[in-house]
Protein backbone atom coordinates (compact mmCIF):
# COMPACT_ATOMS: atom_id res chain seq x y z
CA UNK A 1 0.00 0.00 0.00
CA UNK A 2 2.80 2.42 0.93
CA UNK A 3 4.53 1.88 -2.42
CA UNK A 4 1.25 2.38 -4.24
CA UNK A 5 0.59 5.68 -2.44
CA UNK A 6 4.13 6.97 -3.05
CA UNK A 7 3.98 6.02 -6.72
CA UNK A 8 0.56 7.66 -7.03
CA UNK A 9 1.88 10.92 -5.58
CA UNK A 10 4.94 10.91 -7.84
CA UNK A 11 2.76 10.10 -10.83
CA UNK A 12 0.44 13.01 -10.05
CA UNK A 13 3.40 15.37 -9.71
CA UNK A 14 4.75 14.15 -13.05
CA UNK A 15 1.42 14.77 -14.78
CA UNK A 16 1.18 18.24 -13.24
CA UNK A 17 4.67 19.08 -14.57
CA UNK A 18 3.20 18.65 -18.04
CA UNK A 19 -0.31 19.97 -17.47
CA UNK A 20 0.41 23.22 -15.60
CA UNK A 21 2.94 24.66 -18.12
CA UNK A 22 0.58 23.71 -20.96
CA UNK A 23 -1.72 26.51 -19.77
CA UNK A 24 0.84 29.00 -21.16
CA UNK A 25 2.47 26.72 -23.75
CA UNK A 26 -0.25 24.41 -25.12
CA UNK A 27 2.25 22.55 -27.32
CA UNK A 28 3.47 20.81 -24.15
CA UNK A 29 0.21 18.85 -24.24
CA UNK A 30 1.34 17.42 -27.58
CA UNK A 31 4.58 16.21 -26.01
CA UNK A 32 2.61 14.76 -23.09
CA UNK A 33 0.20 12.95 -25.43
CA UNK A 34 3.09 11.57 -27.50
CA UNK A 35 4.80 10.19 -24.39
CA UNK A 36 1.59 8.54 -23.18
CA UNK A 37 0.74 7.28 -26.67
CA UNK A 38 4.20 5.81 -27.19
CA UNK A 39 4.06 3.78 -23.99
CA UNK A 40 0.45 2.70 -24.56
CA UNK A 41 1.20 1.53 -28.11
CA UNK A 42 4.05 -0.62 -26.83
CA UNK A 43 2.01 -2.00 -23.93
CA UNK A 44 -1.05 -2.83 -26.03
CA UNK A 45 1.07 -4.53 -28.67
CA UNK A 46 2.78 -6.70 -26.05
CA UNK A 47 -0.54 -7.45 -24.36
CA UNK A 48 -2.15 -8.72 -27.55
CA UNK A 49 0.95 -10.68 -28.42
CA UNK A 50 0.71 -12.35 -25.01
CA UNK A 51 -2.83 -13.35 -26.01
CA UNK A 52 -1.54 -15.10 -29.15
CA UNK A 53 -2.63 -12.28 -31.46
CA UNK A 54 -0.52 -10.47 -34.03
CA UNK A 55 -1.53 -6.82 -34.35
CA UNK A 56 0.17 -4.72 -37.00
CA UNK A 57 2.68 -2.62 -35.08
CA UNK A 58 3.64 -0.43 -38.09
CA UNK A 59 0.00 0.60 -38.58
CA UNK A 60 -0.41 1.22 -34.85
CA UNK A 61 2.60 3.53 -35.05
CA UNK A 62 1.18 5.28 -38.12
CA UNK A 63 -2.04 5.99 -36.23
CA UNK A 64 -0.05 7.29 -33.28
CA UNK A 65 2.04 9.59 -35.48
CA UNK A 66 -0.91 10.83 -37.51
CA UNK A 67 -2.82 12.03 -34.45
CA UNK A 68 -0.43 14.73 -33.13
CA UNK A 69 0.56 15.65 -36.69
CA UNK A 70 -3.07 16.30 -37.57
CA UNK A 71 -3.58 18.44 -34.47
CA UNK A 72 -0.51 20.54 -35.27
CA UNK A 73 -1.61 21.01 -38.89
CA UNK A 74 -5.06 21.99 -37.63
CA UNK A 75 -3.57 24.52 -35.22
CA UNK A 76 -1.46 26.27 -37.86
CA UNK A 77 -3.71 25.97 -40.93
CA UNK A 78 -7.28 24.83 -40.24
CA UNK A 79 -7.86 26.66 -36.94
CA UNK A 80 -11.39 25.28 -36.62
CA UNK A 81 -12.05 22.63 -34.00
CA UNK A 82 -15.19 21.28 -35.66
CA UNK A 83 -13.62 20.89 -39.11
CA UNK A 84 -10.48 19.43 -37.55
CA UNK A 85 -12.56 16.85 -35.68
CA UNK A 86 -14.45 15.79 -38.80
CA UNK A 87 -11.24 15.40 -40.81
CA UNK A 88 -9.63 13.46 -37.97
CA UNK A 89 -12.46 10.93 -37.75
CA UNK A 90 -12.58 10.45 -41.52
CA UNK A 91 -8.82 9.88 -41.86
CA UNK A 92 -8.53 7.77 -38.70
CA UNK A 93 -11.51 5.73 -39.89
CA UNK A 94 -9.70 5.06 -43.16
CA UNK A 95 -6.60 3.94 -41.27
CA UNK A 96 -8.71 1.61 -39.11
CA UNK A 97 -10.50 0.16 -42.16
CA UNK A 98 -7.16 -0.48 -43.83
CA UNK A 99 -5.82 -2.09 -40.68
CA UNK A 100 -8.78 -4.44 -40.40
CA UNK A 101 -8.36 -5.73 -43.97
CA UNK A 102 -4.61 -5.86 -44.63
CA UNK A 103 -3.76 -8.96 -42.51
CA UNK A 104 -6.40 -11.05 -44.29
CA UNK A 105 -5.20 -9.85 -47.70
CA UNK A 106 -1.50 -10.56 -47.24
CA UNK A 107 -1.90 -13.90 -45.39
CA UNK A 108 -3.75 -17.08 -46.33
CA UNK A 109 -5.13 -17.67 -42.82
CA UNK A 110 -8.09 -15.36 -43.39
CA UNK A 111 -10.12 -16.07 -40.27
CA UNK A 112 -7.23 -15.70 -37.82
CA UNK A 113 -5.83 -12.69 -39.63
CA UNK A 114 -9.21 -10.96 -39.66
CA UNK A 115 -9.13 -11.10 -35.87
CA UNK A 116 -5.66 -9.56 -35.88
CA UNK A 117 -6.88 -6.81 -38.21
CA UNK A 118 -9.85 -5.98 -36.03
CA UNK A 119 -7.61 -5.95 -32.96
CA UNK A 120 -5.20 -3.58 -34.73
CA UNK A 121 -7.98 -1.19 -35.72
CA UNK A 122 -9.56 -1.26 -32.27
CA UNK A 123 -6.19 -0.56 -30.64
CA UNK A 124 -5.52 2.40 -32.93
CA UNK A 125 -8.89 3.99 -32.16
CA UNK A 126 -8.56 3.15 -28.46
CA UNK A 127 -5.62 5.47 -27.84
CA UNK A 128 -5.67 7.85 -30.83
CA UNK A 129 -9.20 9.17 -30.23
CA UNK A 130 -8.77 10.27 -26.58
CA UNK A 131 -5.29 11.67 -27.21
CA UNK A 132 -6.68 13.68 -30.12
CA UNK A 133 -9.35 15.03 -27.75
CA UNK A 134 -6.66 16.07 -25.27
CA UNK A 135 -4.45 17.84 -27.81
CA UNK A 136 -7.24 19.39 -29.88
CA UNK A 137 -9.00 20.56 -26.73
CA UNK A 138 -5.83 22.22 -25.47
CA UNK A 139 -4.81 23.83 -28.78
CA UNK A 140 -8.06 24.52 -30.62
CA UNK A 141 -10.86 25.06 -28.09
CA UNK A 142 -11.33 28.43 -26.44
CA UNK A 143 -10.22 28.07 -22.81
CA UNK A 144 -9.80 24.40 -23.65
CA UNK A 145 -7.16 23.91 -20.96
CA UNK A 146 -9.81 24.10 -18.24
CA UNK A 147 -12.01 21.51 -19.91
CA UNK A 148 -9.21 19.08 -20.62
CA UNK A 149 -7.90 19.33 -17.05
CA UNK A 150 -11.46 18.45 -16.04
CA UNK A 151 -11.43 15.47 -18.42
CA UNK A 152 -7.98 14.38 -17.31
CA UNK A 153 -8.27 14.53 -13.53
CA UNK A 154 -11.98 13.76 -13.01
CA UNK A 155 -11.34 10.11 -13.83
CA UNK A 156 -8.83 9.86 -10.99
CA UNK A 157 -11.26 11.70 -8.70
CA UNK A 158 -13.92 9.15 -9.59
CA UNK A 159 -11.53 6.24 -9.03
CA UNK A 160 -10.43 7.63 -5.66
CA UNK A 161 -13.99 8.20 -4.43
CA UNK A 162 -15.07 4.77 -5.66
CA UNK A 163 -12.09 3.11 -3.96
CA UNK A 164 -12.64 4.65 -0.53
CA UNK A 165 -16.41 4.15 -0.58
CA UNK A 166 -15.96 0.57 -1.79
CA UNK A 167 -13.38 -0.23 0.88
CA UNK A 168 -15.54 1.34 3.59
CA UNK A 169 -19.03 0.04 2.85
CA UNK A 170 -18.76 -2.00 -0.35
CA UNK A 171 -20.49 -5.38 -0.18
CA UNK A 172 -22.31 -6.07 -3.44
CA UNK A 173 -20.06 -7.04 -6.36
CA UNK A 174 -20.83 -5.37 -9.67
CA UNK A 175 -18.62 -7.15 -12.25
CA UNK A 176 -16.84 -9.98 -10.38
CA UNK A 177 -15.95 -11.78 -13.63
CA UNK A 178 -13.97 -8.72 -14.77
CA UNK A 179 -12.88 -6.92 -11.61
CA UNK A 180 -13.61 -8.88 -8.40
CA UNK A 181 -13.07 -5.93 -6.04
CA UNK A 182 -15.51 -3.50 -7.67
CA UNK A 183 -18.81 -3.00 -5.82
CA UNK A 184 -22.09 -1.23 -6.47
CA UNK A 185 -21.50 0.93 -3.42
CA UNK A 186 -18.11 2.01 -4.73
CA UNK A 187 -19.54 2.66 -8.18
CA UNK A 188 -22.32 4.87 -6.83
CA UNK A 189 -20.01 6.63 -4.36
CA UNK A 190 -17.50 7.34 -7.12
CA UNK A 191 -20.22 8.74 -9.38
CA UNK A 192 -21.70 11.03 -6.73
CA UNK A 193 -18.32 12.22 -5.43
CA UNK A 194 -17.06 12.89 -8.94
CA UNK A 195 -20.29 14.68 -9.93
CA UNK A 196 -20.14 16.95 -6.89
CA UNK A 197 -16.50 17.93 -7.39
CA UNK A 198 -16.98 18.40 -11.14
CA UNK A 199 -20.00 20.63 -10.49
CA UNK A 200 -17.99 22.78 -8.07
CA UNK A 201 -15.02 23.01 -10.44
CA UNK A 202 -17.02 23.87 -13.53
CA UNK A 203 -19.38 26.27 -11.76
CA UNK A 204 -16.84 28.13 -9.62
CA UNK A 205 -13.99 28.26 -12.14
CA UNK A 206 -14.92 27.43 -15.72
CA UNK A 207 -18.24 29.32 -15.69
CA UNK A 208 -16.46 32.56 -14.76
CA UNK A 209 -13.48 32.02 -17.05
CA UNK A 210 -15.67 31.35 -20.08
CA UNK A 211 -18.17 34.13 -19.29
CA UNK A 212 -21.02 31.78 -20.19
CA UNK A 213 -24.44 33.30 -20.84
CA UNK A 214 -26.48 30.36 -19.52
CA UNK A 215 -27.96 30.77 -16.03
CA UNK A 216 -25.44 29.65 -13.42
CA UNK A 217 -27.95 27.32 -11.71
CA UNK A 218 -28.79 25.68 -15.02
CA UNK A 219 -25.08 25.31 -15.70
CA UNK A 220 -24.57 23.75 -12.25
CA UNK A 221 -27.17 21.10 -13.08
CA UNK A 222 -25.52 20.48 -16.46
CA UNK A 223 -22.13 20.20 -14.75
CA UNK A 224 -23.48 17.70 -12.19
CA UNK A 225 -24.92 15.56 -14.99
CA UNK A 226 -21.60 15.68 -16.85
CA UNK A 227 -19.91 14.65 -13.60
CA UNK A 228 -22.13 11.57 -13.41
CA UNK A 229 -21.50 10.79 -17.07
CA UNK A 230 -17.76 11.18 -16.73
CA UNK A 231 -17.68 8.89 -13.68
CA UNK A 232 -19.60 6.21 -15.56
CA UNK A 233 -17.24 6.57 -18.51
CA UNK A 234 -14.25 6.37 -16.18
CA UNK A 235 -15.44 3.12 -14.66
CA UNK A 236 -16.27 1.66 -18.06
CA UNK A 237 -12.74 2.47 -19.20
CA UNK A 238 -11.32 0.69 -16.18
CA UNK A 239 -13.50 -2.36 -16.81
CA UNK A 240 -12.52 -2.55 -20.48
CA UNK A 241 -8.82 -2.48 -19.65
CA UNK A 242 -9.35 -5.16 -16.98
CA UNK A 243 -11.31 -7.28 -19.44
CA UNK A 244 -8.51 -7.10 -22.01
CA UNK A 245 -5.97 -8.12 -19.37
CA UNK A 246 -8.07 -11.13 -18.42
CA UNK A 247 -8.55 -12.15 -22.05
CA UNK A 248 -4.83 -12.06 -22.84
CA UNK A 249 -3.75 -13.46 -19.46
CA UNK A 250 -1.65 -10.64 -17.96
CA UNK A 251 -1.79 -8.91 -14.58
CA UNK A 252 -0.57 -5.45 -15.62
CA UNK A 253 0.22 -3.74 -18.91
CA UNK A 254 3.70 -2.75 -17.73
CA UNK A 255 5.95 -2.13 -14.75
CA UNK A 256 6.99 1.51 -15.06
CA UNK A 257 4.82 2.53 -12.09
CA UNK A 258 5.56 0.24 -9.10
CA UNK A 259 2.33 -0.82 -7.46
CA UNK A 260 0.25 0.51 -10.35
CA UNK A 261 1.54 -1.24 -13.47
CA UNK A 262 2.10 0.39 -16.82
CA UNK A 263 1.04 3.59 -18.53
CA UNK A 264 -2.26 2.08 -19.70
CA UNK A 265 -3.02 0.92 -16.17
CA UNK A 266 -2.98 4.58 -15.16
CA UNK A 267 -4.73 5.98 -18.24
CA UNK A 268 -7.37 3.32 -18.95
CA UNK A 269 -10.15 5.36 -17.36
CA UNK A 270 -8.72 8.68 -18.58
CA UNK A 271 -9.07 7.51 -22.19
CA UNK A 272 -12.82 7.32 -21.62
CA UNK A 273 -13.16 10.67 -19.84
CA UNK A 274 -11.08 12.90 -22.10
CA UNK A 275 -13.72 12.75 -24.87
CA UNK A 276 -16.34 13.95 -22.35
CA UNK A 277 -14.19 16.97 -21.49
CA UNK A 278 -13.66 17.60 -25.20
CA UNK A 279 -17.41 17.41 -25.85
CA UNK A 280 -18.15 19.91 -23.09
CA UNK A 281 -15.49 22.27 -24.49
CA UNK A 282 -17.18 22.19 -27.90
CA UNK A 283 -20.67 22.65 -26.42
CA UNK A 284 -19.50 25.55 -24.26
CA UNK A 285 -17.89 27.28 -27.24
CA UNK A 286 -20.84 26.76 -29.57
CA UNK A 287 -24.00 26.77 -27.47
CA UNK A 288 -23.58 27.95 -23.86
Amino acid sequence: MRQRVVTGILFTVGVLLFVIPSYWIPFISVVFACVVGGFVTHELYNAFRAGKMQPLLPLMIIGGVFTPLHVLISYFFIKDINLSSVLFFVILGMICFIGSVIPSVIHKDGEGRLRDGVVTSAAIFYYCFPLFCLMAGMLLAENGWYYMVFGLFSSWVSDTCAYFVGVTIGKHKIVPHISPKKTWEGCIGGALGCALLVMLYLTLIVYKVDNLTVNIYVFAVIAFVFGLIISVMSQLGDWLASLIKRLVGIKDYGKIFPGHGGMLDRFDSVFFTLPVGFLLAILANDFL
